[in-house]
């Protein structure tokens, strides 16, 4: 199902035509920089048709999800240097089930992180560091150098 005026279902028609924000798209799932916040290293996991969370996702979706999130916690790990890769999927503001995925940044970690992200505090971003970070992920995850399983 998709809908008319939902963004995500636009910037999924759009992947043809490389729109610069996706970083990686498979059959079922789209890989794009966190939408809220440019925190580098910050990317949501997203289904291509509309779902209602977890509970909502077909077998195959389903099936995809943990590798593709390992895949990805393996790029980010690598790519950022980081000892650790967050995750959290509220599923608020758009009907598509998400799961944003990243690294800490400088001494703020835990709650404390999720947090300042979740208000969209400035001092997380830093758009030109996203962008770059961003670039070696897509990078990474074209090489297929990451695990799948």
């Amino acid at each position: 199902m998709t809908g008319d005026g939902c963004v995500l279902c636009g910037r999924a028609g759009a992947l043809a035509h490389a729109d610069p924000g996706w970083l990686l798209r498979t059959g079922r799932w789209g890989v794009s920089v966190h939408p809220a916040i440019p925190a580098p290293g910050w990317v949501a996991v997203q289904t291509l048709r509309h779902t209602e969370g977890l509970a909502g996702l077909d077998g195959a979706e389903a099936g995809e999800l943990g590798p593709l999130l390992a895949r990805l916690s393996a790029a980010v790990t690598r790519v950022t240097g980081s000892e650790r890769v967050y995750t959290y999927s509220l599923g608020e503001g758009s009907p598509h089930t998400h799961v944003l995925l990243g690294p800490p940044q400088r001494d703020l970690r835990g709650a404390a992180f999720i947090t300042g992200l979740l208000r969209r505090d400035a001092s997380l971003a830093d758009e030109a560091a996203a962008l770059r970070v961003a670039r070696d992920l897509a990078d990474a995850l074209a090489a297929g150098n990451t695990p799948t399983t």
